[in-house]
């Protein structure tokens, strides 16, 4: 999956528009992204893209693009 399609899964996992997220978007700039929010994306991940990610491990992200890079590192993406 590429980066594009990857954000519009999040978008998805948060009830926002495809198109509207960015990866310098964080948790404290996207008012969907609360507790509910944070499980939904966990959930997508394990779903749309097979990585399996902990609660813990979801919050040592600062950002969507701090995430796709990781995500891009462990060839789960692509740019």
């Amino acid at each position: 999956m590429k980066v594009e399609g990857f954000l519009d899964v999040l978008c998805d996992a948060l009830g926002k528009e495809p198109g509207t997220l960015t990866c310098d978007d964080t948790p404290t700039t996207v008012e969907e992204w609360d507790s509910v929010g944070h499980l939904s994306i966990i959930a997508s991940l394990d779903e749309e893209l097979g990585v399996p990610v902990d609660n813990e491990g979801l919050r040592k992200f600062a950002s969507i693009g701090e995430l796709v890079d990781r995500l891009v590192a462990r060839n789960a993406l692509e740019k």
